[in-house]
């Protein structure tokens, strides 16, 4: 388990009365030991007892929340590759082995207390691995996930039928056989109807997870029959009302919702977006992940029908990928605080996104993630992206700051 930072605070109060320094028996230097000194009877001496605050207890709980990790048939070639040095170098056993290609961002991810992530794509022993348009993972994919820090696993997305209801029905029970601490969209039936959350209790703070698809992909949306003992979790306003009372009057402190939603390769939030997130605000949501543009898109707080404040972050964008064009491979880091205070109800804090950059080679290969503030315009030069439209560092840059507002960037 990650631990989180736990501080005492303690406030205490001094006087310096009259021009006195130190204790309140001092006595002035211009009179004599020797002599009595006697207050006048009928003057009350004021009082130096002030009072001392109570210690306050507070707790951060730092946050990471990244885009959608997709694993294009290039991604895990270039994993298949890298398994291969590593048998050769040092002994390694894996098929594939993504691990490295997160390295530059991995400390952000390990450092967190929880890290979200949105895995688009099934992962099922009994299939091929398989990339677009139909994506099945190797199981080495979520191990490396898992290794790098990732513990709260979201697979409610466009893809998550690519494999059938087999492949559906695998993949939770991939996931549910590891230490992720949550699924999301991992959705019996019976759970669903009877509003079974994903509660999540860290330093005594519960964080409901809920989360929902406006789609599937038109292949597979019939996918799942009749009988099936799993559902797709779509966002329909009736289960949401519903799920986000039950996630209260279960006790969570936080409502964190998981959204896939949005148009491709858009950078603003379309007209079902914008409703969705008020209506998750209006019920009472505090943070709102979104995902499935595949680009950035805005962050924001809105207002909820209660006066409450959520944040929404309509796209984080890709996390890994081989996507063809430039805007494809800037995404970001959604990071936050969770402070929870003595006799205060737990609060998000301390916001930011940092931009992060996927880089693969002009043969679409040697993966590997960045801090934008870390890459540099030779490696822009030679990204293999170059071959879809020419682009500078400059050009990524204007992709982060033409989006996202001033107030979230380092």
């Amino acid at each position: 388990m990650k631990l989180s930072v736990r501080c005492m605070v303690c406030l205490l109060a001094s006087a310096i009365l009259f021009g006195a320094v130190g204790c309140t028996s001092a006595v002035s230097s211009s009179v004599s030991p020797t002599e009595a000194i006697t207050p006048p009877a009928t003057e009350a001496q004021p009082s130096t007892d002030l009072p001392i605050a109570s210690p306050i207890d507070s707790s951060r709980i730092h946050f990471v929340a990244a885009g959608d990790n997709i694993i294009h048939e290039a991604v895990f070639t270039d994993a298949k590759r890298n398994a291969a040095v590593l048998a050769s170098t040092e002994g390694g056993t894996q098929t594939y082995a993504f691990a490295s290609m997160y390295d530059g961002i991995a400390d952000l991810i390990g450092g967190a207390d929880l890290a979200y992530v949105n895995h688009e794509s099934p992962i099922s022993s009994r299939y091929a691995v398989a990339g677009y348009p139909d994506f099945n993972s190797p199981a080495d994919a979520g191990r490396d996930l898992l290794a790098v820090g990732f513990d709260i696993i979201n697979i409610a997305n466009n893809h998550m039928l690519d494999m059938g209801e087999a492949g559906l029905n695998d993949s939770i029970a991939y996931w549910q056989s590891t230490s992720a601490q949550a699924i999301l969209g991992a959705c019996s039936r019976a759970d669903y109807d009877a509003d079974n959350l994903r509660m999540v209790e860290i330093d005594g703070v519960k964080i409901a997870f809920l989360s929902y698809t406006t789609l599937i992909n038109w292949s597979h949306a019939n996918a799942l029959s009749a009988a099936s003992r799993h559902i797709v979790p779509y966002a329909k306003d009736a289960d949401i009302k519903r799920q986000m009372a039950a996630a209260r009057e279960s006790g969570a402190d936080l409502i964190f919702v998981a959204m896939h939603w949005g148009d491709e390769g858009k950078f603003q939030p379309n007209a079902e977006q914008k409703r969705l997130a008020q209506l998750l605000a209006d019920e009472g949501a505090d943070v709102i992940l979104g995902s499935h543009s595949h680009n950035i898109q805005p962050i924001e707080w809105l207002e909820g029908r209660d006066g409450n404040r959520t944040l929404v972050s309509y796209s984080t964008g890709n996390l890994i990928s081989t996507m063809l064009y430039s805007y494809y491979m800037v995404g970001g880091l959604l990071t936050f605080d969770i402070v929870s205070e003595t006799g205060s109800d737990p609060y998000i804090d301390n916001v930011v996104f940092v931009p992060i950059m996927t880089h693969y080679s002009m043969t679409r290969d040697s993966l590997a993630l960045y801090r934008l503030s870390d890459y540099t315009e030779e490696l822009a030069a030679a990204h293999g992206a170059q071959l879809n439209g020419r682009f500078t560092l400059d050009t990524l840059w204007r992709y982060v700051t033409d989006t996202i507002a001033a107030e979230f960037l380092p």
